[in-house]
């Protein structure tokens, strides 16, 4: 093990958001917050059906040039006039063929307040497993800064992956999509994992020159019984190193890098059309006026719609407020725990939308190379020991991996299901989890010995036929195959309205001329939904 030192511009974060400068890792006092969102860019989605013609006349009152295309969503980014963005939101949103407009926003990950983590070990040879907590707590000692003394854990208070590694082991079919800031591939501990490295940010590198991608895809799926470093719950499982955060140097504020929502959205629709079955998102959105994010949640349901299991940090400002991806229904929220089974003093918490909780401080991990002064494919790797919720959701998106491979051919509602259901509702101390998430702290065992396995999703089958009254537009939806007792009506990507389960609907859309619309029924609150319907006009 090499001790990190840090050289611009790389710099190690142990937490995810901007935080109160109350809390360990958030701004220091007086320092200036990062920029919402890009001054010169847009998302914005067209509803379907709208003629070329209008779409490059909006374009042109906005001066607008698109970028990207996001066609399986019908979104598109797009570059205006620098400083324009709220009066080109509102330029667009006066255009009746507009479905939204919205800022492409930043999401920034800040330094962390220096001096909270364990020393690194030494003297242990370059097998680490033993300092791994949150993989199997034995009460080992770890260095604690507060008392500058070894202190030990609880025993019990860990995800219990020995056990659950009996059962499952995952396989190289099984694929995690690390949506982060790059992957060093070439770490001893991921040599191999990696199926490939994709950038979609404005960085001019596939590398992780910031660290944190590389952290969480050891969490995830580190090489494991390799005799080196540390294990990843996710064993046998591959990863894709998907860059949807950039670099952000800056004299004015200790940032660290950007996560742009138009990057996150590429990521996910990548990740969904290329083979994933898990997509890991150690990211979120602080509190905003333009958050959720319309394109992201288009995004997410897209992914969702492909089979992919879903997991986000749920942030760290030690408060209830929603952070965004985690907190969209399709997504495993996750917070964190400490080696106590507590719920860690930063972590976001809330029942209501966090789903699980897991191990997510002082959680050691591989780390670049650069930062221990040592080669890129140096055999003996460098690791360091970071904090946040950033570094809870990994293990999930492992355990979904050990999941998805256990019961062949379940979906992802199902692989869901066995992850959420099988949370330990109490700690190792008799803490209640639920008066903090909303099934408890993961176990990983558990998940893979369910007696009574969830059953499969309802079948939801909806058909959606169009006609005119009067040169009104109208649209019949009808739909079988679910018991719940309402449900929500979703035209073009958002909900029309909630309405009782008798599986009928007439939509009054009460507009002219042409067009289409594209529905589907979900049951209330939930993902549980029916295929999407067109009908054209």
């Amino acid at each position: 093990m090499r001790r990190a030192f840090f050289l611009a511009p790389f710099v190690a974060a142990s937490v995810l958001f901007a935080l109160p400068s109350s809390h360990a890792g958030g701004l220091p006092e007086g320092a200036p917050p990062p920029p919402r969102f890009a001054p010169d860019q847009l998302l914005v989605a067209f509803k379907p059906g709208t003629p070329g013609a209008q779409i490059a006349q909006a374009h042109a009152a906005a001066g607008a040039q698109v970028i990207k295309r996001f066609d399986a969503i019908g979104v598109q980014l797009l570059a205006i006039p620098a400083g324009a963005v709220e009066a080109s939101i509102a330029l667009y949103e006066h255009n009746p063929y507009i479905r939204y407009a919205e800022p492409n926003l930043h999401r920034a990950l800040i330094l962390p307040t220096e001096g909270r983590d364990p020393m690194l070990p030494t003297g242990l040879g370059t097998e680490y497993l033993a300092l791994q907590w949150g993989i199997n707590n034995t009460a080992q000692p770890l260095y604690d800064t507060a008392s500058g003394a070894n202190v030990t854990g609880t025993l019990d208070a860990d995800i219990d992956a020995p056990e659950a590694w009996d059962l499952s082991r995952s396989n190289e079919n099984i694929r995690i999509a690390i949506l982060d800031s790059g992957v060093e591939c070439t770490h001893v501990d991921l040599l191999g994992k990696c199926i490939e490295e994709r950038n979609f940010t404005a960085s001019t590198t596939t590398a992780d020159v910031i660290g944190h991608g590389t952290h969480v895809a050891g969490i995830a799926a580190a090489n494991t019984d390799n005799g080196k470093g540390t294990a990843g719950v996710g064993w046998n499982a591959r990863i894709g190193s998907l860059k949807v955060c950039h670099e952000w140097p800056s004299v004015d504020f200790p940032l660290l890098g950007m996560c742009d929502v138009a990057d996150s959205v590429a990521g996910l629709l990548y990740a969904a059309d290329n083979g994933y079955r898990v997509a890991n998102m150690s990211y979120g959105s602080d509190p905003d006026p333009y958050s959720p994010s319309q394109a992201e949640a288009d995004a997410i349901k897209y992914a969702w719609s492909k089979g992919v299991v879903l997991v986000a940090a749920a942030g760290n400002d030690y408060a209830s407020t929603r952070h965004y991806p985690a907190a969209f229904p399709e997504v495993i929220s996750v917070a964190a725990t400490d080696r106590h089974d507590n719920l860690a003093y930063f972590s976001s918490f809330g029942s209501s939308w966090v789903s699980v909780a897991a191990p997510g401080h002082d959680i050691l991990s591989a780390y670049p190379n650069v930062a221990c002064g040592i080669p890129p494919d140096d055999p003996e790797g460098c690791y360091n020991w970071l904090s946040g919720t950033s570094m809870a959701s990994p293990h999930v998106a492992g355990l979904a991996a050990l999941v998805l491979a256990r019961y062949a051919g379940i979906t992802n509602v199902q692989a869901r299901a066995y992850i959420e259901n099988s949370a330990n509702a109490q700690g190792a101390l008799g803490q209640n989890f639920r008066a903090w998430v909303r099934y408890g702290r993961i176990n990983a065992h558990l998940a893979l010995t369910a007696d009574n396995p969830p059953p499969p999703p309802p079948t939801i089958t909806l058909t959606a036929t169009g006609y005119k009254v009067k040169g009104q537009q109208k649209a019949d939806l009808q739909w079988t195959g679910s018991a719940a007792s309402s449900m929500d009506v979703v035209r073009n990507g958002s909900i029309l309205t909630t309405t009782g389960n008798d599986g009928a609907y007439t939509d009054p859309i009460n507009r002219t001329g042409g067009g289409s619309y594209t529905y589907k029924v979900c049951e209330t609150g939930t993902a549980a939904c029916s295929n999407e319907a067109t009908v054209a006009f």
